[in-house]
């Protein structure tokens, strides 16, 4: 259908149901012809603007924009809040969000005052995506909910999908993955029944990260395969680049680290092609792969790089990444001093991030760094991990926490009466908890004979028996099962 006679409520309602591809082949190349205040010209002008930002062309979405960009006021009011919110898409494009919230907000008061709920819920959501480019989760968050519950009223299925997609990808940020999961699953339920490949597979590689945080490693590549096949396609090179390093951490995740090294390669190629500014996340990765393969001095060139780089764009996520990972890199190597320093400047940075899910991380980390030095602190932070953790799915977590505990229970005796009490103890209690801890560990040592264990301890027959008048039973009873309670008990 040539350009001049498309019928522009048809065009509308493509953009409505995600039909991009349809809908660029109708609008056609001749859309800026025509004076560029006429109605008809403008809402064309938009939607070309939408289809170059979609595509990452931000030198054609200004183009499309041109008339607009300094001066809104020649604009039917009809068509305001629509013209300001695709201002609004291109700035957010631009990576500017202040301009990208400020007109979002102006949108939102035009449609409000001319009762255009339609495009209410489209600025809200709008103003969403600002807040989250400024990290201000929270509000993005809210934003999003608001917008998904509107979606749901007005029956919008296909825009429905696209705030569940945003709203995952604010919880991923924020470290709530097990929400993130379930927005970002409903999110490509719904894009399944529309025809927006694009969105479809950024829901898709969205949802890796919650899907590796809790273990589903081999749906997350499913998903991440089939996203990077898309975005070859599409020839998105910066959502490529994205799938590959994702793709790469599930490697790292099922132990195929030749497969991850490869992906790398690849990434880090097209990440310095780009200048992307997620090239320290890139490099963090290699580093754990140099890690997994106990191959420390090239792990530490490569996190250098990761954190160099973040140091430079003032980046405290990857800041904090990096330092974590550090931490990691040091506690394998049992250099626990250096350890708990580059996970303390880490958690500095995470500090200034929103990701709770990051912070629990390094406490986990911190708990194994300073139970020789600092067991209190040590244990404080273990506390918080468990706190936090619960029944929540997150393996990954749950390991650094375990590992943790038995760095603590292997505590020495001096430590162990520290660690044994949230406050001080009377005497008595402090003796009695002395001679529980030195019989289960003669018990354990003598492997649950009795008799034994008191000739390690350097006491009598009689002495025992007077001690279960004190200590209960099963903490004396000689024999394996006896000795595994004994040190069931003192965990």
């Amino acid at each position: 259908m040539p350009q001049d006679s498309a019928d522009l409520s048809a065009l509308q309602e493509l953009r409505e149901t995600g039909d991009y591809e349809k809908l660029a082949a109708l609008l056609g190349a001749n859309w800026h012809d025509g004076p560029e205040f006429d109605e008809a010209v403008i809402q064309r002008r938009m939607l070309a603007a939408e289809l170059a930002g979609r595509a990452g062309r931000l030198q054609e979405m200004e183009a499309s924009l041109c008339p607009y960009l300094e001066s809104t006021d020649r604009i039917p009011l009809g068509l305001a809040a629509r013209v300001l919110l695709t201002l609004s898409f291109y700035h957010y494009r631009r990576n500017d969000a202040a301009a990208a919230l400020r007109l979002a907000s102006q949108a939102k008061a035009v449609a409000a005052a001319r009762d255009d709920e339609f495009a209410v819920v489209e600025t809200l959501h709008m103003e969403g995506q600002a807040m989250w480019l400024l990290e201000r989760n929270a509000e993005a968050i809210d934003r999003f909910r608001e917008a998904i519950s509107l979606y749901a009223i007005q029956g919008r299925p296909y825009r429905l999908g696209l705030a569940h997609l945003s709203l995952g990808a604010a919880l991923n940020r924020v470290g709530q993955v097990e929400e993130a999961r379930i927005a970002l699953e409903r999110s490509i339920k719904t894009l399944l029944k529309c025809k927006d490949e694009y969105n479809l597979a950024a829901a898709r590689l969205n949802v890796a990260t919650p899907l590796n945080a809790i273990g589903e490693h081999e749906t997350a590549l499913k998903y991440l395969t089939f996203a990077c096949e898309k975005f070859e396609k599409m020839g998105h090179e910066q959502y490529v680049y994205l799938a590959l390093n994702q793709i790469a951490t599930t490697h790292i995740f099922l132990k195929e680290y030749d497969k991850a090294e490869g992906c790398v390669t690849v990434a880090l190629e097209k990440g310095m092609a780009l200048r992307s500014a997620l090239l320290p996340s890139t490099y963090e990765i290699k580093g754990r792969i140099h890690i997994a393969r106990r191959e420390w001095d090239v792990a530490e060139l490569s996190l250098r790089a990761a954190l160099e780089i973040a140091e430079q764009v003032g980046d405290n996520l990857h800041r904090a990444i990096a330092r974590k990972t550090f931490g990691r890199l040091y506690l394998a190597q049992d250099r626990d001093e250096q350890a708990a320093s580059s996970l303390w400047q880490a958690m500095d940075a995470a500090q200034k991030t929103d990701d709770a899910l990051l912070r629990l991380e390094i406490k986990s980390l911190l708990a194994q760094a300073l139970c020789k030095t600092d067991p209190v602190e040590a244990c404080r932070f273990l506390s918080d991990v468990d706190a936090e953790l619960g029944s929540r799915p997150l393996p990954e977590l749950k390991r650094d926490a375990q590992s943790a505990r038995r760095r603590i229970d292997s505590l020495d005796q001096e430590h162990f009466f520290i660690l044994s009490d949230t406050h001080i103890p009377l005497l008595a209690d402090a003796k009695l908890g002395l001679l529980k801890w030195l019989w289960a560990r003669a018990l354990h040592k003598a492997r649950g004979n009795a008799r034994e264990a008191a000739k390690i301890l350097g006491v009598t027959p009689t002495y025992i028996r007077k001690l279960t008048k004190v200590i209960p039973r099963d903490l004396l009873r000689p024999g394996k099962r006896g000795s595994e309670k004994a040190a069931r008990a003192q965990r």
